[in-house]
């Protein structure tokens, strides 16, 4: 069918892998990145509801 050799095979492979392995680490590091800005954001959150609180929490003059 296809008269290649090995040298051939060989690169063709490593490229298949090569591509496999890229597309998985942009998955990894936009799912790491998501969720870096999630916990940012809910940190955020939780600071200003701390902040709140304590201007609640303090008696008035």
């Amino acid at each position: 069918m296809f008269d290649i050799g090995g040298a051939e095979v060989l690169i063709v492979f490593l490229l298949m892998y090569a591509v496999a392995a890229l597309a998985l680490y942009w998955i990894i590091r936009l799912g790491v990145r998501h969720g870096t800005l999630d916990a940012y954001r809910i940190d955020r959150g939780d600071q200003r509801i701390a902040r709140m609180k304590d201007a609640d929490a303090r008696p008035q003059p």
